[in-house]
Protein backbone atom coordinates (compact mmCIF):
# COMPACT_ATOMS: atom_id res chain seq x y z
CA UNK A 1 0.00 0.00 0.00
CA UNK A 2 1.37 3.45 -0.67
CA UNK A 3 1.28 6.01 2.10
CA UNK A 4 2.17 9.00 1.14
CA UNK A 5 3.72 11.60 3.89
CA UNK A 6 4.05 15.17 4.06
CA UNK A 7 4.63 18.25 6.50
CA UNK A 8 2.08 21.16 7.16
CA UNK A 9 2.27 24.04 9.72
CA UNK A 10 5.85 24.35 9.93
CA UNK A 11 7.10 26.16 13.07
CA UNK A 12 10.42 28.02 13.75
CA UNK A 13 11.82 30.31 16.78
CA UNK A 14 14.31 33.57 15.69
CA UNK A 15 16.17 33.92 19.49
CA UNK A 16 17.53 36.50 20.99
CA UNK A 17 15.24 39.38 18.60
CA UNK A 18 15.68 42.82 19.64
CA UNK A 19 12.71 44.57 20.32
CA UNK A 20 13.68 47.10 18.00
CA UNK A 21 14.20 44.68 14.78
CA UNK A 22 10.44 43.58 15.41
CA UNK A 23 9.05 47.12 15.64
CA UNK A 24 10.87 48.03 12.43
CA UNK A 25 9.52 44.84 10.53
CA UNK A 26 6.23 45.48 11.84
CA UNK A 27 6.48 49.34 10.00
CA UNK A 28 7.02 47.62 6.83
CA UNK A 29 4.88 45.14 7.10
CA UNK A 30 2.00 47.29 8.01
CA UNK A 31 2.72 50.02 4.89
CA UNK A 32 3.14 47.12 2.58
CA UNK A 33 0.72 44.13 3.48
CA UNK A 34 -1.88 46.53 5.22
CA UNK A 35 -2.10 44.18 8.95
CA UNK A 36 -2.30 45.83 12.26
CA UNK A 37 -0.44 44.43 15.24
CA UNK A 38 -2.61 42.50 17.67
CA UNK A 39 -1.21 43.05 21.13
CA UNK A 40 -2.25 40.29 23.90
CA UNK A 41 -1.41 38.98 27.18
CA UNK A 42 -0.76 35.36 26.32
CA UNK A 43 1.51 33.35 25.41
CA UNK A 44 3.33 35.91 23.19
CA UNK A 45 2.79 39.63 23.61
CA UNK A 46 2.52 40.57 20.01
CA UNK A 47 0.93 39.16 16.70
CA UNK A 48 1.10 39.86 13.09
CA UNK A 49 -1.02 37.74 10.73
CA UNK A 50 0.06 37.91 7.02
CA UNK A 51 -2.09 36.62 3.90
CA UNK A 52 -0.35 37.56 0.64
CA UNK A 53 -3.83 35.92 -1.10
CA UNK A 54 -6.46 33.72 -0.05
CA UNK A 55 -4.03 30.60 -0.27
CA UNK A 56 -0.13 31.90 1.03
CA UNK A 57 0.04 33.18 5.13
CA UNK A 58 2.34 33.88 7.67
CA UNK A 59 1.68 34.11 11.34
CA UNK A 60 4.62 35.99 13.34
CA UNK A 61 4.61 36.03 17.09
CA UNK A 62 6.98 38.27 19.22
CA UNK A 63 8.22 38.10 22.86
CA UNK A 64 7.18 35.00 24.74
CA UNK A 65 4.95 35.65 27.94
CA UNK A 66 8.18 33.91 30.04
CA UNK A 67 10.41 36.54 28.58
CA UNK A 68 9.92 39.37 31.08
CA UNK A 69 12.96 41.31 31.16
CA UNK A 70 15.81 43.14 28.78
CA UNK A 71 15.53 43.76 24.74
CA UNK A 72 15.89 40.25 23.64
CA UNK A 73 12.93 37.82 22.63
CA UNK A 74 11.63 35.16 20.39
CA UNK A 75 10.10 35.57 17.66
CA UNK A 76 7.89 32.70 16.17
CA UNK A 77 6.99 32.59 12.61
CA UNK A 78 4.70 29.76 11.61
CA UNK A 79 3.48 28.83 8.14
CA UNK A 80 2.98 26.09 5.61
CA UNK A 81 6.76 24.95 4.47
CA UNK A 82 6.26 25.68 1.04
CA UNK A 83 5.27 29.84 2.12
CA UNK A 84 8.53 30.54 3.88
CA UNK A 85 10.02 31.00 0.01
CA UNK A 86 7.37 33.65 -0.57
CA UNK A 87 8.46 36.15 2.61
CA UNK A 88 11.89 35.89 2.29
CA UNK A 89 12.48 39.95 2.61
CA UNK A 90 11.11 39.56 6.02
CA UNK A 91 12.91 36.60 7.12
CA UNK A 92 15.63 38.03 6.19
CA UNK A 93 15.04 41.05 7.99
CA UNK A 94 14.36 38.99 11.59
CA UNK A 95 17.60 36.44 10.39
CA UNK A 96 20.08 38.85 9.92
CA UNK A 97 19.58 39.59 14.04
CA UNK A 98 18.99 36.83 15.56
CA UNK A 99 21.01 34.91 17.49
CA UNK A 100 20.02 31.48 15.91
CA UNK A 101 17.10 29.41 14.71
CA UNK A 102 15.32 26.57 16.21
CA UNK A 103 12.92 24.19 15.05
CA UNK A 104 9.52 24.17 17.13
CA UNK A 105 6.88 21.81 15.62
CA UNK A 106 5.47 20.43 12.53
CA UNK A 107 2.43 18.58 11.30
CA UNK A 108 3.30 14.92 9.47
CA UNK A 109 0.18 13.94 7.33
CA UNK A 110 0.11 10.33 6.27
CA UNK A 111 -2.21 10.40 2.91
CA UNK A 112 -4.05 6.64 2.68
CA UNK A 113 -5.64 5.96 -0.38
CA UNK A 114 -9.05 4.34 1.72
CA UNK A 115 -12.34 5.16 3.51
CA UNK A 116 -11.79 6.81 7.25
CA UNK A 117 -14.07 2.74 7.87
CA UNK A 118 -10.84 1.19 7.24
CA UNK A 119 -8.88 2.89 9.79
CA UNK A 120 -7.57 2.59 13.08
CA UNK A 121 -5.74 4.37 15.50
CA UNK A 122 -4.84 3.38 19.03
CA UNK A 123 -3.19 5.49 21.02
CA UNK A 124 -0.23 4.06 23.42
CA UNK A 125 -1.44 6.14 26.47
CA UNK A 126 -4.76 4.45 26.97
CA UNK A 127 -5.72 8.21 29.18
CA UNK A 128 -5.61 9.83 25.13
CA UNK A 129 -9.79 9.58 24.99
CA UNK A 130 -11.17 10.40 21.27
CA UNK A 131 -12.99 12.80 20.65
CA UNK A 132 -15.20 13.94 17.32
CA UNK A 133 -16.52 16.24 15.58
CA UNK A 134 -18.73 15.66 12.12
CA UNK A 135 -16.48 12.59 10.45
CA UNK A 136 -13.09 13.65 12.21
CA UNK A 137 -11.20 11.81 14.88
CA UNK A 138 -9.27 13.63 17.82
CA UNK A 139 -6.82 12.32 20.26
CA UNK A 140 -6.65 15.44 22.24
CA UNK A 141 -8.51 18.44 23.32
CA UNK A 142 -8.83 21.72 21.25
CA UNK A 143 -6.41 23.34 23.73
CA UNK A 144 -3.81 20.83 23.08
CA UNK A 145 -3.80 21.17 19.05
CA UNK A 146 -0.13 22.38 19.42
CA UNK A 147 0.82 19.60 21.73
CA UNK A 148 3.50 16.75 20.59
CA UNK A 149 1.32 13.89 19.74
CA UNK A 150 -1.90 15.69 19.10
CA UNK A 151 -3.76 13.77 16.21
CA UNK A 152 -6.31 13.51 13.71
CA UNK A 153 -7.81 11.13 11.11
CA UNK A 154 -9.99 12.94 8.86
CA UNK A 155 -11.61 12.34 5.52
CA UNK A 156 -9.25 14.46 3.12
CA UNK A 157 -11.14 13.86 -0.12
CA UNK A 158 -14.41 15.33 1.53
CA UNK A 159 -11.75 18.28 2.61
CA UNK A 160 -10.72 18.69 -0.60
CA UNK A 161 -14.26 18.43 -2.35
CA UNK A 162 -15.50 21.32 0.47
CA UNK A 163 -12.39 23.57 0.64
CA UNK A 164 -10.67 23.72 -2.91
CA UNK A 165 -13.31 22.15 -5.18
CA UNK A 166 -11.10 19.39 -6.19
CA UNK A 167 -12.96 16.40 -6.68
CA UNK A 168 -10.89 13.04 -6.65
CA UNK A 169 -12.26 9.13 -8.19
CA UNK A 170 -10.30 7.38 -5.32
CA UNK A 171 -10.87 7.31 -1.66
CA UNK A 172 -8.62 9.27 0.59
CA UNK A 173 -8.42 9.65 4.35
CA UNK A 174 -5.71 11.03 6.33
CA UNK A 175 -3.69 10.90 9.61
CA UNK A 176 -2.22 13.72 10.66
CA UNK A 177 0.03 13.99 13.99
CA UNK A 178 1.57 17.08 15.60
CA UNK A 179 6.05 16.44 16.27
CA UNK A 180 6.82 18.88 18.51
CA UNK A 181 10.28 18.49 19.92
CA UNK A 182 10.96 18.78 24.00
CA UNK A 183 14.39 19.69 23.56
CA UNK A 184 16.06 22.81 21.67
CA UNK A 185 16.91 21.35 17.96
CA UNK A 186 18.88 23.93 15.71
CA UNK A 187 17.20 24.24 12.34
CA UNK A 188 20.60 23.58 10.51
CA UNK A 189 20.03 19.82 12.75
CA UNK A 190 16.83 18.74 12.23
CA UNK A 191 17.76 16.22 9.65
CA UNK A 192 19.18 14.33 13.15
CA UNK A 193 15.62 14.57 14.59
CA UNK A 194 13.06 12.52 12.72
CA UNK A 195 10.21 12.56 14.21
CA UNK A 196 8.92 8.90 16.15
CA UNK A 197 5.53 8.43 16.33
CA UNK A 198 4.85 4.93 16.64
CA UNK A 199 5.85 5.90 20.65
CA UNK A 200 2.56 7.19 20.33
CA UNK A 201 -0.06 5.37 18.38
CA UNK A 202 -0.55 2.37 17.11
CA UNK A 203 -2.04 2.21 13.44
CA UNK A 204 -3.12 0.28 10.61
CA UNK A 205 -5.47 -0.36 7.69
CA UNK A 206 -8.44 -2.79 7.35
CA UNK A 207 -7.43 -4.43 4.14
CA UNK A 208 -10.02 -7.78 4.75
CA UNK A 209 -13.03 -7.36 7.89
CA UNK A 210 -14.31 -10.70 6.29
CA UNK A 211 -11.09 -12.55 8.02
CA UNK A 212 -12.17 -11.21 11.12
CA UNK A 213 -14.24 -13.26 13.46
CA UNK A 214 -18.15 -11.44 14.68
CA UNK A 215 -16.31 -10.74 17.96
CA UNK A 216 -13.03 -8.95 16.72
CA UNK A 217 -15.07 -6.99 14.27
CA UNK A 218 -17.01 -5.62 16.77
CA UNK A 219 -14.13 -4.72 19.31
CA UNK A 220 -11.83 -3.42 16.13
CA UNK A 221 -15.45 -1.11 15.09
CA UNK A 222 -15.51 0.07 18.70
CA UNK A 223 -12.00 1.15 19.37
CA UNK A 224 -11.99 2.63 15.92
CA UNK A 225 -14.65 5.16 16.99
CA UNK A 226 -13.62 5.66 20.48
CA UNK A 227 -16.60 3.84 21.83
CA UNK A 228 -14.99 1.58 24.17
CA UNK A 229 -11.13 2.17 24.71
CA UNK A 230 -10.94 -1.73 26.77
CA UNK A 231 -8.20 -2.79 29.11
CA UNK A 232 -4.89 -3.14 28.46
CA UNK A 233 -5.55 -6.85 28.08
CA UNK A 234 -8.22 -6.93 25.16
CA UNK A 235 -5.76 -3.31 23.63
CA UNK A 236 -3.08 -6.46 23.24
CA UNK A 237 -5.43 -8.74 21.40
CA UNK A 238 -6.97 -5.65 19.13
CA UNK A 239 -3.43 -4.91 18.18
CA UNK A 240 -2.42 -8.84 17.47
CA UNK A 241 -5.31 -9.10 15.40
CA UNK A 242 -4.40 -5.82 13.56
CA UNK A 243 -1.49 -6.94 12.80
CA UNK A 244 -2.29 -9.14 10.06
CA UNK A 245 -3.60 -6.63 8.13
CA UNK A 246 -1.42 -3.40 7.23
CA UNK A 247 0.19 -2.06 9.96
CA UNK A 248 1.40 1.61 9.61
CA UNK A 249 5.07 1.97 10.53
CA UNK A 250 4.78 5.41 11.21
CA UNK A 251 8.86 6.13 12.04
CA UNK A 252 9.92 4.55 9.32
CA UNK A 253 7.33 6.23 6.62
CA UNK A 254 8.82 9.40 8.12
CA UNK A 255 12.31 8.17 8.24
CA UNK A 256 12.96 7.43 4.54
CA UNK A 257 11.35 10.74 3.43
CA UNK A 258 12.56 13.47 6.09
CA UNK A 259 15.30 14.76 3.79
CA UNK A 260 12.90 15.97 1.22
CA UNK A 261 10.25 17.15 3.57
CA UNK A 262 12.37 19.59 5.73
CA UNK A 263 14.53 20.51 3.01
CA UNK A 264 12.40 23.50 1.08
CA UNK A 265 11.65 25.51 4.67
CA UNK A 266 15.37 24.65 5.91
CA UNK A 267 16.95 25.55 2.83
CA UNK A 268 15.01 28.92 2.64
CA UNK A 269 15.33 30.04 5.80
CA UNK A 270 19.01 28.91 6.40
CA UNK A 271 19.99 30.85 3.37
CA UNK A 272 19.15 34.07 4.42
CA UNK A 273 19.93 33.91 7.97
Amino acid sequence: MEIEVSIDKFVIDYKDVPHSVFFGLYMIIAMKYKVKMTVYNGTYGYELHIRKCDDIYIHIYFKNFRETEGHLHTLRVETRPEHYSHFREILEMIGKRASRVEFVSCDVAYDIQTGLENIVVIPTDARRNMTHFDTTRYFGRSDQRKRNGYCRIYDKRLELEKNKGNYLAHELSRIEVVYKVNEQVLLKDLMKHPPKQNENYFAAVLIDWQILKNKQRERVASMRDGRDMYTQYIRREIKETLTNQYRLDFDELVRVEWKRLIEEPSSTVLRVS
